[in-house]
């Protein structure tokens, strides 16, 4: 979002916090969709987005996530998510510092769309966010895009004169000024700038073909800023609107919505969380507060508060399944637009790198949601908050660098590489010091496979603590030190301020990242049969093909291939793929038993614009998404416009004239001109 109107509320509801630190133990079963499918490639990353981990690259340009894939897929991330892709307002000259003064700090210009067209100053070009996505599958690692469509810029002048002049109108009218108590507000008035018709048939249908064109350039998904903010089909007719049925359906595979719960009941209620949750994921802004809170009281909660640790079992969002759920420990908004004061749950400014990953641990390692780690400033995170200030927070302070060390620090990986090795085993939290009054000591179970303990003190921590975990000799993954599970005991000791990763099959996700143990001598294992996709996942329009690149290691025989629905795409012998219809289809590639999935996305093709307003004499060229070999273009009426077999159009007189476009892969669309 943007400077100035991001500040949140320093008194958030009582409701997320009251009598929420109260329990021993605290058990869920992670939902089936969040937990979906484990290992796809080589770095152990889920198949599916929802579920995983994602790692926000806040101002990092297209090449420096480019750049930067294999570490990101080596740290356990699922995803990348990007800072908005499309055109944005420049100003002051284009401004590379993330903040300063007004003449040169500017990354909350990424939240002030001119135009919908993909490629920025900030972040780069449509050709380089497609060479990053490109590299990104190959590594196994999806894209989601961050995408502003609640409101402009504030600088009218600077937004595209076909946004600005688009048919039905562009701004909401409404004058009923900010009051976040109020549905009709929260939908259709945005404090400081513009807020859009979002109800205009013509303006869904431009960020439909906006969000179409950067899944067909690779992005597998969407974070929706100010989503609460943008009415629902169901809310009050005055001011209903299709915004969310039309944009949603544009074929990526995961998307949700920046819905914050607000700081009182009256403002959850207007948020409609739970609305917006049938129809994508949303954040959970509030568990973020209390994780936060927890970190900042360094000592541990006291007295009534502190009899366990039921606070952070929960997500602080009734009537929403986890799995649906988007946590943090902090955000772009919390770390950047946060009040500069020491006010526990407010800014995430003052939280240390160490105090984060001990965030992070708790939130991963359960694993009932899906977990975004923001990337702060390359060099904003010294480890002692005295030395914090507003000086450091920005660190190197450059719009494009990759960010600071800490998502792959080797504790961070460790806390990743077991929420990617722990999909679908059940969790268990709990306070492993209730006697003392405290829950600096947390420990998070998976089943009989694992645990992480969060140590949050200034002592080091004795565990000596009942487990489920299968007896043995386990080995923190992250420090290095030995934990023995026997009698339904586990013992070991955990530094202060660390965080310990112990489970069954470490050696699996191992690489240089973590810290090396003493070697152990095996004997070989037989060879066995491997199949490895180049990429696991493609979209196709209609008529369109696809190789599937497999490459099969100690194979036995043929390589088959086979399509869930030949409907759909069909798929040859050599793994030569056909799209027939719109739908989805999964081709499973086998030998020896060993088997990889392939997911083909079906699509038809469309227009990216519709219609164009010409003068006489103006010229426009169709441009279609999705074309498959050549396409013909026919006017209804050429004394009007004519347009030529490359689909350019010529305006000869006033008038409307329709162009049809004609397909090889067997479609017709329309296309109409005006000639003022």
């Amino acid at each position: 979002m943007k400077k100035s109107i991001r500040i949140i509320s320093i008194v958030l509801s009582v409701l997320m916090i009251a009598g929420v630190f109260s329990f021993a133990a605290v058990t869920s079963s992670a939902a089936p969709t969040a937990q979906s499918t484990a290992s796809s490639n080589e770095y152990g990353l889920p198949e599916n987005v929802e579920g995983g981990l994602i790692l926000h690259c806040w101002c990092w340009s297209f090449n420096s996530i480019k750049d930067n894939m294999e570490q990101i897929a080596k740290a356990g991330y699922a995803a990348v998510q990007t800072s908005p892709i499309n055109k944005v307002l420049e100003g002051d000259d284009g401004g590379m510092k993330i903040y300063g003064s007004d003449a040169d700090g500017k990354w909350y210009y990424q939240y002030q769309p001119v135009d919908y067209t993909i490629g920025n100053y900030q972040l780069g070009t449509e050709a380089e966010f497609k060479a990053m996505c490109e590299v990104a599958h190959s590594y196994g690692v999806k894209v989601i895009v961050d995408v502003v469509a609640n409101h402009t810029t504030g600088y009218k002048a600077a937004v595209a004169d076909s946004l600005k002049n688009i048919e039905g109108g562009l701004y909401h009218n409404y004058n009923g000024g900010s009051d976040p108590d109020s549905r009709k507000s929260v939908t259709q008035w945005y404090n400081g700038l513009p807020d859009v018709n979002t109800q205009n048939p013509n303006y869904q249908q431009l960020i439909l073909n906006f969000l179409k064109t950067a899944v067909a350039d690779g992005a597998d998904g969407f974070r929706y800023d100010t989503a609460k903010h943008i009415e629902l089909p169901d809310d009050d007719a005055s001011y209903a609107g299709n915004f969310w049925p039309t944009v949603l359906d544009n074929g990526s595979s995961f998307q949700y919505g920046e819905v914050l719960q607000g700081s009182n009941s009256t403002q959850i209620a207007s948020s409609r969380i739970g609305d917006y949750a049938k129809i994508m994921h949303v954040t959970a802004s509030s568990y973020g507060y209390t994780i936060r809170k927890y970190l900042y009281d360094t000592s541990g909660l006291s007295g009534t508060d502190a009899d366990g640790a039921s606070g952070l079992s929960g997500y602080g969002v009734s009537n929403v399944d986890y799995d649906r759920l988007v946590t943090w420990v902090e955000s772009h908004d919390t770390y950047a637009n946060g009040d500069r004061v020491y006010e526990p749950g407010l800014s995430s400014y003052w939280l240390t790198n160490e105090q984060i990953r001990r965030g992070w641990a708790i939130i991963t390692a359960r694993g009932d949601t899906t977990s975004l780690f923001f990337s702060r400033p390359k060099n904003s995170s010294p480890s002692d908050d005295s030395d914090r200030d507003d000086s450091t927070i920005w660190g190197d302070n450059v719009i494009g660098a990759s960010g600071d060390d800490n998502y792959f620090n080797p504790e961070t990986v460790a806390i990743n590489r077991f929420h990617n090795a722990m999909i679908g085993e059940p969790s268990t939290m709990v306070n492993l010091r209730t006697d003392i009054g405290r829950k600096q000591f947390i420990m998070i179970s998976r089943g009989t496979r694992g645990a992480v303990i969060v140590n949050s003190g200034d002592k080091e921590l004795v565990v000596d603590h009942t487990t489920a975990l299968a007896e043995g000799t386990y080995t923190d993954v992250a420090h290095g030190g030995k934990f023995i599970s026997k009698d339904g005991k586990l013992t070991g000791t955990v530094a202060p301020g660390q965080v310990v990763v112990l489970w069954d099959d470490p050696d699996y996700y191992r690489n240089s990242t973590e810290p090396e143990t003493e070697p152990v001598t095996e004997p070989e294992p037989a060879p066995r049969t491997t199949v490895k996709l180049s990429k696991t996942s493609a979209s196709v329009y209609r008529a369109g093909t696809v190789r599937i690149k497999a490459t099969v290691k100690n194979g036995v025989g043929k390589t088959t291939y086979k399509s869930s629905n030949s409907s759909v795409a069909k798929v040859s012998t050599s793994g030569k793929v056909t799209a027939l219809k719109k739908g989805t289809a999964t081709i499973t590639v086998k030998n020896n038993g060993v088997s990889k999935s392939f997911k083909v996305t079906v699509k038809n093709p469309s227009l990216k614009k519709t219609k164009t307003t010409l003068k006489v004499k103006g010229k426009y060229t169709i441009s279609i998404v999705g074309k498959v070999g050549k396409a013909t273009f026919k006017s209804s009426n050429k004394k009007i416009a004519t347009v030529t077999s490359a689909g350019k159009i010529v305006a000869k007189k006033k008038g409307s004239a329709t162009i049809t476009v004609s397909t090889n892969n067997g479609f017709k669309l329309k296309f109409t001109v005006k000639v003022k």
